[in-house]
C-alpha cells in the first residue's frame, strides 16, 4: 500500500500550534450553532425596521421606498432590485393569459349562481402563489428569506370605470344585497371590456404595525415578486409573471385620488364577498415579464421575447 502524503498546509504547521487551533475552533462551534439557531427562531412579529408613519387622524400606514411610479404613464417603472435601482418596461399581459383569465372566472360565476351547492377550487386567476425575497434580516425568525405563498388577486378597471365599480360596490355592501344578486353584477362586468391589461392588484390583508408578514418584508425592501397561476378546470395550464410589486397604503395622505381607487379596489372587492371591507395596504403588480408555463413540449418559455417587447413599444 502506498503512504498517503500529508496536506503540505498541515504538515507545514508545527503540530502543537494545529492542536491548538483545531481544539479552540472545536470550542467555538457550539457557540456559533446558538447564534445560528437564535437568529432562526426568534418570536418576533415586525421587523426592526420601522415602515410605518401616522396620518392626522391617527391611523398609520406604511410607505415603500422602493418603488418609483413616476413614469407609469410612459409604461415604465423605477424599483430598487437587489440594491440597485432600475427601470423596467411595464407590459400588456398577453391575450393567451387574459382569454384564459376571463374564461375561468366567468365559469366560476356560473358555478356560483348554479342551484347546486358551490364547490370552491384552489388555484385559477384569482389565487395564485406569489415568491418574494431580499430582506435578509426580516422578522429574524428564519434562516431563509425566499418566501412564498397564496394570495388573493384580481383584474382592475380602467380608470374611467374604476370609480363607479367602487361605488357600486360598497353600495351593494350597505344594502345588504343578495349573493347571487352580486355574483350576476360580477359577472355582467367580467364579460366587458373594460379591464386593464397591464396591472393586478391584491391586498396584504394580514399585515399590521403589530404583525408583518414575511412577503410584505421583502416586497419593503426588494419589490420583485413572481406570481404562478394554475387553471382551476385545467390543472396543466400554468403561467409565471414577474412583476415590480408597488406597495400602497390608503391610509397615506399622499397617495393620488386617481391611484386611490385602485389601491381600494382590491379590499372592496373583499368585502363585496365577506361584507367586510378591510383598511389594508394594496399590491399592485406590474408585469415585467410572462411565461406560459402549460404542460407541454418546452414549457416556460417567455410569451413576448425581450427584442420584440421592445419594438412593439417603439410604435406604440
Amino acid at each position: 500500500m502506498e503512504a498517503h502524503e500529508p496536506n503540505s498546509a498541515i504538515s507545514a504547521m508545527p503540530r502543537r500550534n494545529f492542536l491548538k487551533w483545531g481544539g479552540a475552533g472545536l470550542l467555538a462551534m457550539p457557540f456559533l450553532t446558538r447564534v445560528r439557531l437564535a437568529y432562526g427562531n426568534g418570536s418576533n412579529l415586525t421587523s426592526k425596521k420601522n415602515y410605518w408613519k401616522t396620518n392626522a387622524e391617527g391611523k398609520k400606514y406604511c410607505i415603500q421606498k422602493t418603488v418609483y411610479d413616476g413614469e407609469v404613464k410612459q409604461g415604465y417603472i423605477w424599483a430598487r432590485v437587489d440594491g440597485w435601482w432600475r427601470r423596467f418596461q411595464i407590459r400588456n399581459l398577453e391575450e393567451t393569459y387574459w382569454n384564459w383569465h376571463f374564461s375561468e372566472m366567468l365559469r366560476s360565476f356560473e358555478e356560483q349562481l348554479s342551484p347546486e351547492p358551490y364547490e370552491f377550487r384552489a388555484g385559477g386567476p384569482h389565487s395564485p402563489s406569489v415568491a418574494t425575497y431580499g430582506n435578509r434580516r426580516g422578522r429574524g425568525d428564519s434562516s431563509f428569506h425566499l418566501n412564498s405563498k397564496i394570495i388573493g388577486l384580481s383584474a382592475v378597471p380602467t380608470p374611467e370605470h374604476i370609480k363607479e365599480i367602487n361605488a357600486t360596490m360598497l353600495r351593494m355592501i350597505d344594502e345588504q344585497t343578495p349573493f347571487k344578486t352580486k355574483v350576476a353584477w360580477l359577472k355582467e362586468l367580467h364579460e366587458q371590456d373594460i379591464w386593464r391589461k397591464e396591472l393586478q392588484p391584491g391586498v396584504e390583508y394580514f399585515t399590521t404595525p403589530e404583525f408583518e408578514t414575511h412577503t410584505f418584508l421583502n416586497l419593503m425592501e426588494n419589490p420583485v415578486a413572481t406570481l404562478c397561476f394554475q387553471g382551476r378546470y385545467d390543472i396543466f395550464k400554468s403561467f409565471e409573471i414577474r412583476c415590480i410589486a408597488q406597495v400602497l397604503d390608503p391610509r397615506n395622505p399622499a397617495v393620488s385620488e386617481e391611484l386611490l381607487e385602485i389601491v381600494k379596489f382590491p379590499a372592496i372587492l373583499h368585502g363585496f364577498y365577506h361584507n367586510n371591507v378591510p383598511e389594508v395596504p394594496a399590491v399592485l403588480y406590474w408585469p415585467v415579464e410572462e411565461f406560459d408555463n402549460t404542460v407541454k413540449e418546452k414549457p416556460g418559455q417567455r410569451l413576448v421575447k425581450l427584442f420584440e417587447q421592445k419594438v412593439k413599444s417603439y410604435f406604440a
